[in-house]
């Protein structure tokens, strides 16, 4: 009985002792810093002041939503890039993913191909793309020239609207393969029955699409959507590498804003209040969205 309960006593705390390393390391890398920097945000520490601070309570984050006007705007010049970005990815993903779908041979090499865009680091895409956007230099220009396009070199950066269509241009092209892998999957999971059994009503492909291809790939829609607006709202490095927040900080996100406010200003403390201002609109984004969906799957059943 004794070496029983011994037995069992060292089940009980081995998956513990075995875990221990990665907690600890998710505790030092990831809790302390979330937690020392949320203690940050309810003070002043200036590094252009110096190392003492003093707590202020929430004036750090009443400062951000009321008198920040170049955060405010930063919130608006995000959600004008994510939402041609995420409706693009999701059109042109769903495309490409459909006809991955009818591709016999060399699939996965196809599909392989498709990954690279995202394989390459945000910073990587955008110095590629900002070579090739270059003015007297750039791949575009000249090509635009040589076609008869465009007459002289043009500036894509000079007006705010094409600096943020120029934006969401390589955000698709660096991200769509991530929407055409997650579609993918989703429609290589629907019962080939399915479509066997329209087939039999006499249903043809776009009515497969409508009723039977659509309605079951919607949950991976948005699982893919929720992923990629998560992932938008912390778009940094395509703005620091292409614009800088320019023409005028009309492409200035969220997260650069952040970024300037903590190291160009040098405010930590408030730097820190704007992230957390950023996670907790995410996280109501993302429960809007959800009950959304709920709402619209309660309703159709």
């Amino acid at each position: 009985m004794r070496i029983g309960a011994l037995v069992l006593k060292r089940k009980s705390w081995e998956p513990v002792a075995f875990a221990s390393p990665s907690l600890a390391l998710i505790a030092i890398v990831i809790v302390f810093p979330l937690a020392y920097s949320f203690w940050l945000s309810f003070r002043n520490f200036d590094l252009a002041v110096g190392p003492d601070s003093e707590f202020v309570g929430g004036a750090n984050y009443v400062e951000a939503l009321v008198n920040d006007t170049r955060f405010v705007n930063s919130i608006w010049n995000t959600a004008i890039i994510i939402g041609p970005s995420l409706v693009l990815e999701l059109l042109v993903g769903l495309g490409l993913a459909l006809l991955l779908t009818r591709i016999g041979r060399g699939r996965p090499i196809v599909t392989a191909l498709l990954a690279i865009p995202a394989m390459v680091s945000p910073v990587m895409a955008a110095m590629a793309w900002r070579m090739m956007f270059g003015v007297k230099y750039g791949a575009i220009n000249n090509l635009g020239r040589q076609l008869g396009v465009i007459d002289v070199y043009f500036d894509w950066f000079s007006s705010p609207l094409i600096s943020i269509v120029a934006i969401v241009m390589v955000e698709v092209w660096h991200n769509t393969a991530f929407m055409t892998l997650v579609l993918l999957a989703g429609l290589q999971s629907i019962p080939q029955e399915l479509y066997d059994a329209g087939k039999a009503d006499g249903a043809d492909g776009w009515r497969s699409f409508w009723h039977i291809t659509l309605p079951l790939l919607k949950f991976t829609m948005v699982v893919g959507l929720m992923i990629r607006l998560i992932d938008l709202t912390k778009l940094f490095g395509l703005i620091f590498v292409l614009t800088f927040g320019g023409p005028g900080g009309t492409t200035e996100t969220v997260a650069f804003s952040t970024y300037l406010a903590g190291f160009n200003d040098f405010r930590m403390s408030y730097a820190a209040a704007l992230s957390y201002i950023i996670v907790g609109g995410v996280l109501v984004l993302t429960l809007v969205f959800m009950w959304i969906q709920r709402y619209r799957e309660m309703r159709a059943a």
